[in-house]
């Protein structure tokens, strides 16, 4: 399998780093809240860290299950609350690498040793204005609703506003919560009321509400002053992102808290701006100098004027076409095999998740993906969007390659669970196709016939004519003939034959305009 290209300076390193951080964050959780047996509490933790290496997504899926069990001892309602939550928010918490979820984490580790505002400051720098700001309203009503349940008026520095003795308390853990002899117990004790009267009761419902808010408001301030990567000295402006947010909570705080709780400034909050700046501007410094994103390969270099060396290509083939034709089809027409692919839902993920974000993701399979057709003798470009196109010399590579494409793709998907699903559909033909000086396909017949092809298709589906089947060699694929069908501005009716890469893979009906029944191989 063709594997991805790494997209910062470092990267195995940073990927170990975040599998220390999930395993450190869930064993610190277990050990807080008396999980038992303790050995047991170190092996969920190494697994959640080795599960993160790989499949971050899960690896936030199986630390919720584990938080959650001695919470469900200590107070079933709350337990199933958490575990409610958890399971709703995983997906959430395990986008960009689990980046969410070590910020909650971060969040709940500073309210425990100081520096509890480094997780906003943090969060606006590494996702954003926006994004960062739900974050960190997330992660203070976190901290808020711990305080809560345990009856705490502050975690560290953090208002929550809880009432002694709280709903929960770990003093008087199950010896073996692997045992669930603890879970009648749990379930007799259960009393819907005690929740809802901890969240009544809570004082400074006003700070509750304020805090999150500053929170917000300061990470929006780190997305704001950082700079993307290619601008100058955006490693200093991310130093500066860091500091303006930590510093306007250490003004802000202490602010709210004396016009709505009566209270003053006093040493732990200076403690707390101290530490969490010193955090912030650690983590900003190595995001920024130690694992900074990798240069983007150079551009081709551009000939005389505005135009690249491909867009060169093209041109001086229109030319060639106006005024050369016989010297056109000499040098360019030749008779191919033609690929064309794109990716599915291209429109929906841009218009959900931005063009930055679109933009990698297209990068993304290109570098997964055209790896795959050289290795097959193809040559292959993108199509200046979402997809790309290729030639062949014969239909055993085009087919191999589609089917390797197909399987690197899922594969991929499998490993960057938290991320979103690159999935594409593939139209192969042969025919007469003038191919640019890097053998790619610009114009001609077999290229429409493939774009007419693949637009019969779904994502993951490989679409073919009955001639590229019949003139390839298939070797570990299964192929479905789906019969005649009429395609749009070509004469007569095509075969259509899908090519059944996965040994589980069931054919899907295509979509167009059937000229006869099908016809199962």
């Amino acid at each position: 399998m063709t594997t991805r290209a790494p997209l910062r300076r470092n990267e195995q390193l940073l990927r170990w780093l975040r599998a220390l951080a999930f395993g450190g964050f869930t064993a610190g959780a277990l050990v807080a809240t008396a999980f038992d047996p303790p050995g047991l509490a170190l092996a969920l933790a190494f697994a959640v860290g080795i599960t993160a290496l790989f499949a971050p997504g899960i690896a936030v899926l199986v630390a919720v299950v584990a938080m959650s069990l001695p919470l469900l001892a200590a107070d079933f309602l709350v337990g199933s609350v958490f575990l409610i939550v958890g399971f709703a928010a995983v997906q959430y918490m395990g986008q960009q690498n689990g980046r969410v979820f070590l910020l909650i984490a971060t969040a709940f580790v500073g309210a425990a040793f100081g520096p509890v505002w480094a997780a906003a400051a943090i969060g606006g720098y590494l996702l954003g204005a926006s994004e960062g700001a739900i974050a960190a309203i997330l992660a203070c009503l976190a901290l808020e609703g711990a305080g809560i349940v345990m009856g705490r008026e502050y975690l560290g520095v953090i208002y929550t506003g809880g009432v002694a003795p709280g709903l929960i308390s770990f003093e008087n853990a199950p010896q073996n919560l692997m045992g669930f002899g603890w879970l009648g117990a749990s379930l007799d004790a259960l009393d819907p009321g005690a929740l809802l009267s901890a969240i009544t009761n809570a004082e400074g419902k006003a700070m509750l509400v304020v805090q999150p808010f500053l929170w917000a408001i300061a990470a929006a301030v780190a997305g704001g002053l950082r700079k993307p990567a290619e601008r100058k000295n955006w490693q200093l402006h991310g130093l500066l992102s860091v500091t303006g947010a930590v510093a306007f909570l250490a003004l802000a705080t202490p602010l709210a808290a004396s016009l709505l709780l009566d209270a003053s400034s006093t040493s732990e909050l200076a403690i707390a701006a101290l530490g969490s700046l010193v955090v912030a501007l650690a983590f900003a410094g190595a995001w920024g100098w130690i694992f900074p994103p990798l240069p983007k390969p150079k551009a081709p270099a551009v000939r005389p004027g505005s135009m690249s060396s491909e867009d060169a290509d093209v041109d001086e083939l229109l030319r060639l076409i106006a005024t050369a034709e016989d010297q056109l089809a000499s040098k360019h027409t030749s008779q191919a095999v033609v690929m064309i692919t794109d990716m599915k839902s291209f429109s929906k993920m841009t218009e959900e998740e931005g063009s930055v974000v679109s933009a990698k993701t297209i990068q993304r399979h290109r570098d997964l993906l055209l790896p795959i057709i050289s290795g097959h003798n193809g040559n292959g470009k993108s199509t200046g969007g979402d997809g790309l196109v290729a030639a062949f010399e014969t239909a055993t590579d085009a087919i191999q390659a589609a089917a390797e494409m197909q399987t690197a793709l899922r594969s991929y998907n499998t490993e960057h669970e938290g991320e979103r699903d690159i999935v594409i559909r593939c139209g192969i033909a042969a025919g007469e196709v003038v191919l640019d000086r890097g053998g790619r396909p610009f114009i001609g017949a077999a290229l429409n016939m493939a774009a007419r092809i693949m637009n019969l298709g779904d994502g993951g589906q490989v679409l073919c004519t009955r001639g590229v089947i019949d003139a390839g060699s298939l070797t570990g694929v299964r192929t479905y003939g789906h019969g005649l069908f009429s395609l749009k501005n070509i004469g007569g009716a095509i075969e259509v034959v899908e090519v059944l890469w996965a040994p589980e893979q069931k054919p899907l009906e295509p979509q167009g305009i059937r000229a006869e029944a099908p016809a199962e191989e």
